[in-house]
C-alpha cells in the first residue's frame, strides 16, 4: 500500500490495527504531548467522542485514505472507533511526519486527506444542527446514500449494514426516534428495504415527513 511504502522509505514507524466489522477500539488520551494520526488503509468506520458522563457524539464517518487526528490535550475524554466493515487503519505520530520533510508528496498528500475528514466533519455538524430528530436521521441516511450508495436499477446499494443503533448515535437521537421515523418513511414509500444492503429512496421532494 501506498502509505506504508511512504513510512517505509521515510524512515517512519507506524502500527497497524484490524477492526472487524461491528467491533470497535478505544483511543484512551495517555499522558502524552504529541497527537496521533490515524489514517483508513481500507473499510469504513465512525468515530465518537465520549465524554466522562458517558455521553457519546458523533463525531465523521470515515473511509480510505481519510485522516483523523487524536488530540490527546484532553484527559477526561476518550474516542470510540465502531467498524462498518472490516477495517484496517495505520496509526503514526503527527509530528515525525512532519520531521520527515515530506508532509506533501506526489503519491501522499497529508493535508489533502485532511481536508476530506474536515468536510466529514461538516457534514457531521450539519446534521447535529438540526432541531428536530427526524431531521437529522433523513439528513444521515441522505449523507450515506450520497457518500457510500451505488445506483443501480433505480435502487441505492450501500456495502454495509447500518443497524438502528448506529444510525441513533450517528444522528445524536435514539433507537425509538430511529424506529419512528423509519417506519414512517417506509408508510409513505418514501424508503423501501430491498434487503439488508439496499435502500431504495422513492421521491427526494417528500424527505420532509409533513
Amino acid at each position: 500500500m501506498k502509505w506504508i511504502k511512504y513510512l517505509t522509505i521515510n524512515k517512519i514507524p507506524y502500527h497497524i490495527y484490524k477492526i472487524k466489522k461491528k467491533d470497535s477500539i478505544i483511543l484512551t488520551n495517555v499522558e502524552n504531548e504529541n497527537n496521533n494520526l490515524l489514517i483508513i488503509l481500507c473499510g469504513i468506520l465512525y468515530i465518537t467522542k465520549v465524554f466522562p458522563n458517558k455521553e457519546l457524539l458523533p463525531v465523521a464517518i470515515l473511509e480510505k485514505n481519510e485522516i483523523f487526528s487524536q488530540n490527546r490535550k484532553n484527559k477526561d475524554i476518550y474516542y470510540k472507533l465502531t467498524s462498518l466493515e472490516t477495517t484496517y487503519v495505520l496509526s503514526i505520530e503527527e509530528h515525525k511526519v512532519k520531521m520527515s520533510n515530506s508532509y506533501i508528496s506526489k503519491d501522499i498528500n497529508i493535508l489533502k486527506s485532511h481536508q476530506k475528514t474536515v468536510y466529514k466533519y461538516e457534514l457531521n455538524n450539519e446534521i447535529i444542527s438540526q432541531r428536530y430528530t427526524k431531521d437529522r436521521i433523513i439528513q444521515l441516511i441522505l449523507i450515506i446514500c450520497l457518500q457510500f450508495g451505488k445506483i443501480k436499477n433505480k435502487q441505492l446499494l450501500i456495502p454495509f449494514k447500518l443497524s438502528q443503533k448506529n444510525i441513533a448515535i450517528l444522528s445524536g437521537t435514539n433507537k425509538s426516534s430511529v424506529n419512528k421515523t423509519i417506519k414512517k418513511m417506509r408508510t409513505m414509500k418514501i424508503l423501501r428495504n430491498v434487503d439488508k444492503k439496499t435502500i431504495y429512496i422513492n421521491n427526494l421532494l417528500n424527505l420532509s415527513l409533513k
